[in-house]
Parts: C-alpha cells; structure tokens; sequence
C-alpha cells in the first residue's frame, strides 16, 4: 500500500491530527489522507473565532478600536516566532527555517494567544478609562458642540501639554504590546501609532457630546503630534523623549478632577547626552536634560501662571540599564516617568 509524506499536508483540526499520527493503528491509505486534506482546504474551521456577549457601552470604546484592528494580525505573525520580543522575530536566527516540528506549532499557537492577551488587556483598560473619564468629567450626554480649549479653560496649555504627552506615551506602549504580541517591529509601530490616534480621537469624541467639556481643535493637534513623535522615536530611536512627573505636592491625580491638580503636573521634554562611563565602549550614562511646562494658580486662585523648569533626571530603565540592560528593556514601559531636579521660571 503506498503512502503520503504526513509533513506535506498541513490539517489543523485535532482530531485529524490523531489520525494522522498513528494513534489509531497503521498510516491511513492514500484515499483517505487525501480526503481529509481536502476537507481542510474546502472547510477550514475558524482560527481565534469566538462568541461575544452583549456588553456595556464602556467597553464598546476599546471593542471599536482593539477587535477591528485585531483582525488579520496574526497573517503577520512570523512562523518561526515563539516568544521573543519584535527584534528577535526579524533577527537572522528568528527567520531562519526551524526544522523542529515542535517549534513549527508552537510557535504560532503562543503569538496568537498574545495577540488575545494584548486585546483583552486593551478592552479592559479602555472600559477602565472609559468609567473613570465620565466619572471625573461628566458624561456624554448632550449635543454635539466645539469648544475654545486654546485659551478658555485657563489651563494656559498645560491640557494641551497633556495631550501630546498621551498621545506620544500611547504609541510606545501599544506598539509594545503588540511587538510582545509577536507582530515584527514595523507593524507593531504602525498598529500601535493608529490605535493611539484612535483612542485619543474618540476620548475627543466624548467631549465632544459632554455639556461641560466639547471637542477641543488644539486638542486633536496636540494628540496627532504626540502619536508621529511617538511613531518617530520608535522608527528612529535617538536619546530625545516626551516625559512627566509630579511636583510632588500630593495633589497629582491620573484623572484631574480640579485645576490644581492639573498644576501638579510637569511635561517634559527631554535628552539624554550620548556619553559613556569608561569610554566609548562603558556604560552609557543615566542622566538627561530637561525643559519642562506647567502652570500654577494666581494669588486670586483662578487665572493661571504659566511656569517653565529646567531639570536634570533620569528615568528608572536608564537607571536599571546600567546593571541589567534585559531588565531594563522588560520595564521600560516605567519610562515615561521623569525623576528629577529642576530649577522653576515664571513667565507672567
């Protein structure tokens, strides 16, 4: 009786799979492997498909952006990817053919689950941010209206200032989870820049239907420079950065309720002298340069003052880098926060 080659045929069902193996006595004839082949290529069964309840309209703002873009994201999985980071899926070993028919199904099984884990993850975050932001700043239940977010909400910017911090920080970190997700790095950044620039427009769409808020123009200007900063700096990594921190008078809050609030908060920008300890081939040095912006209330507790600080810091990644750079790179998510010493000017 001949017999087929079972590595030329690629059937995804398990049950089949069995059959193929063996499991079940002697290889299967001829007519019958060809039969179940041809069952996989008319029949395929649905990969990654599952049943979705109804949900609450707080997760619909994360369902809109994470599940449309999570369809066809595994076509870009590599083959050969098991659980390394982006970089090592393009590195020449990543992409070289791996001979081990563990490695060739294991692999793609586990960068799929990721690509769930990234999703899920992003729906429950957004629906957190969701509850939060209609909790702290209203809800969106008015008309649709425009507001003069520039120079009407005496803030002298530092909305703005916040907005292109988001908008930079969020590129980063989802190019980063889908890059964990197995994506090769250029479309973890591409998915990663659209997903931020979507996230921060429908956080403006929500204002925009808040009596209380409204959609701000400088806003989305300040959220899309912050997304093509961020896609820059993951393109083109240089020693450049957009940072926060806290001046530290316990008055920062993630979802600011109150102008003084705002005031507790810095945004930075900063660079990190290209300097080595012991020479050109040590350890590149922690320390970076800052300019920063913020604003604080006038004695008569309303208008604001607009304050500019020149600092010098680092971050924890910088710090940890110097020890143990595969550390550094596991926590470098913690990167956007400054930890610094600055000197404060006001301009009035």
């Amino acid at each position: 009786m001949a017999h087929v080659k079972l590595a030329s045929l690629r059937v995804h069902d398990p049950s089949y799979r069995t059959l193929l193996r063996g499991d079940y006595g002697s290889p299967l004839p001829v007519d019958t492997l060809e039969l179940l082949a041809a069952r996989e290529r008319l029949w395929p069964l649905p990969s990654g498909h599952t049943f979705s309840p109804a949900m609450p309209s707080a997760a619909l703002v994360g369902l809109v952006t994470v599940l449309t873009v999570r369809v066809g994201l595994a076509q870009h999985v590599p083959p050969s990817f098991t659980s390394g980071s982006a970089l090592a899926a393009e590195s020449p070993s990543a992409a070289a053919p791996n001979t081990g028919s563990q490695g060739q199904s294991a692999g793609p099984r586990r960068s799929t689950l990721r690509l769930w884990v990234v999703g899920g993850v992003q729906v429950a975050g957004a629906a957190f941010v969701y509850g939060e932001a209609q909790r702290t700043w209203g809800y969106s239940r008015g008309r649709f209206h425009v507001k003069n977010d520039w120079t009407g909400d005496t803030l002298s910017q530092a909305d703005e200032m916040s907005h292109l911090f988001f908008g930079y920080t969020l590129t980063r970190v989802y190019a980063g989870m889908w890059g964990w997700g197995g994506l090769q790095a250029k479309s973890a950044r591409s998915v990663g820049a659209v997903e931020s620039a979507v996230t921060m427009t429908l956080v403006e769409v929500m204002d925009a239907f808040n009596p209380v808020q409204g959609l701000g123009i400088s806003d989305l200007v300040f959220d899309y420079a912050g997304v093509g900063a961020g896609l820059l700096s993951l393109s083109h990594p240089g020693d450049w950065g957009i940072r926060t921190s806290a001046k530290g008078v316990g008055l920062a809050q993630p979802f600011s309720q109150t102008k003084r609030q705002y005031d507790d908060w810095i945004f930075w920008a900063t660079y990190r002298p290209p300097l080595r300890w012991g020479g050109g081939g040590g350890v590149k040095q922690p320390l970076s340069l800052g300019l920063g912006h913020s604003t604080r209330r006038a004695p008569d507790g309303l208008s604001a003052v607009r304050e500019i600080h020149f600092g010098i810091g680092t971050t924890l990644p910088d710090v940890v880098r110097m020890f143990s750079p595969t550390l550094a790179e596991r926590i470098g998510i913690l990167d956007f926060y400054y930890l610094n010493l600055n000197l404060t000017a006001t301009l009035h």
